[in-house]
C-alpha cells in the first residue's frame, strides 16, 4: 500500500506580538509564601520548669524487678522400634538447634550405638535411638539429660563471665 505523502502544516503567522492572559487574572493553586502574606508574631513563651518539680517525680518513681525465667518444658513421647533396643522419641516444640546438640550427646553416652534425628513439618521431630544389648534407654536419656545440664551450665558461666 502506498503511503500518504505528509502536507506541511499551516503555521500560524500572526505577527501580533500580545499575550493572551494580559487581561485576565490567573488563579494560582500554589500557597502564597511572600513575606506580606506570613502572620507576625507577637511574642514567644518558655515555660520554666522548677528543679523541685523534678524531684518530688523521681521520689514516686520506682524500678520493676526483673521477671521470673520461664522455663519450657518437653513435650516427648517415647516409642518401642522395629528392634528390641530400638526407640524414637519424638519431642515437640523443638527445631534443629536442640535436636543436633542431644543427638550428639547420645552418641558420646555409654551404651548408644546410634543416634540420629528427623524433622518433619508433619508430624514433631523425632531422634531415633538404637541402644547396645543389655543398656535401658530410661538411664541413658537420664545420663544424657544430665550431660545436657552440665553442659548448660558451663556455657551459662562463660556468659556471665563476658557481661
Amino acid at each position: 500500500m502506498a503511503k500518504k505523502k505528509a502536507e506541511p502544516k499551516e503555521e500560524n503567522l500572526d505577527t501580533d506580538d500580545k499575550d493572551l492572559f494580559d487581561d485576565e487574572k490567573i488563579e494560582s493553586h500554589y500557597p502564597d509564601v511572600s513575606d506580606d502574606s506570613k502572620p507576625k508574631e507577637e511574642s514567644v513563651s518558655i515555660d520554666v520548669v522548677d528543679d523541685e518539680d523534678e524531684e518530688e517525680e523521681e521520689e514516686g518513681f520506682e524500678i520493676e524487678p526483673e521477671p521470673e525465667p520461664t522455663y519450657k518444658f518437653l513435650t516427648l513421647g517415647l516409642k518401642k522400634g522395629f528392634r528390641d533396643d530400638d526407640y524414637t522419641l519424638s519431642v515437640e516444640g523443638q527445631s534443629h538447634g536442640f535436636c543436633n546438640i542431644f543427638v550428639q550427646l547420645l552418641l558420646e553416652t555409654e551404651g548408644v550405638n546410634s543416634a540420629a534425628y528427623k524433622i518433619t513439618k508433619l508430624v514433631p521431630p523425632e531422634i531415633f535411638i538404637r541402644l547396645e544389648d543389655g543398656y535401658e534407654i530410661k538411664k541413658i536419656l537420664y545420663n544424657t539429660i544430665e550431660t545436657l545440664r552440665t553442659e548448660v551450665g558451663k556455657v551459662e558461666k562463660v556468659f556471665k563471665k563476658l557481661m
